[in-house]
C-alpha cells in the first residue's frame, strides 16, 4: 500500500458515501444503521460485526467502541443516553470510525473529552481521527455543499 493508498478519516468515510450512493441509499441525514449494518460486507469491515448502539451504564463518557471477550469478531457500540439526540448520532458515527481505522490496534476506546485534549499524543490522535471521520461521512462535501447553495 502506497502512502496514496493508506486509509483516512475522510478516505474511509468517502468509500462508505460511495458505496451508499451506488446503492441509492446516499440521503440526508445518513443512516447510520444502514452503515453500521453493511459494514461487514466491505473490506472496511470484512469478518466483523458490530452490534446497535446501545446505552452506556457508566459515566464520564460520550461513547465507547468495545470488542466482545468471548467473540474477537464482534464489536459493540455505546451512547451516554443523556446527551442530545444529535450529539448520539455524532458519538455512533465517531465510534464507527475507530471500527474502521483503529479496531486493529486496540480492543475498546472509552470516548471521553479528558482522551481528546489532554490524552496522550497518540490518543488524542486518534480521537481526532474518529471525529474527522464522523464530520466527513455525516457532512458529506458535496451534499452539503448543494444544500447551502
Amino acid at each position: 500500500m502506497t502512502a496514496a493508498d493508506e486509509l483516512n478519516a475522510f478516505k474511509a468515510a468517502a468509500r462508505i458515501l460511495t458505496w451508499l450512493g451506488a446503492t441509492g441509499r446516499l440521503t440526508l441525514p445518513i443512516d447510520l444503521d444502514l452503515v453500521r449494518q453493511m459494514l461487514p460486507d466491505t473490506p472496511l469491515g470484512r469478518g466483523n460485526t458490530i452490534k446497535a448502539p446501545a446505552d452506556l451504564t457508566w459515566n464520564a463518557s460520550e461513547g465507547a467502541l468495545v470488542r466482545n471477550p468471548d467473540n474477537p469478531g464482534e464489536w459493540g457500540i455505546f451512547v451516554n443516553p443523556k446527551s442530545r439526540p444529535e450529539r448520539q448520532r455524532f458519538t455512533v458515527a465517531h465510534e464507527l470510525g475507530h471500527f474502521i481505522l483503529h479496531r486493529a490496534s486496540q480492543g475498546s476506546f472509552l470516548c471521553d473529552k479528558e482522551s481528546v485534549y489532554s490524552g496522550i499524543d497518540n490518543l488524542k490522535q486518534i480521537e481526532r481521527e474518529a471525529d474527522d471521520f464522523a464530520s466527513n461521512l455525516l457532512m458529506p462535501g458535496d451534499m452539503l455543499r448543494d444544500r447551502i447553495a
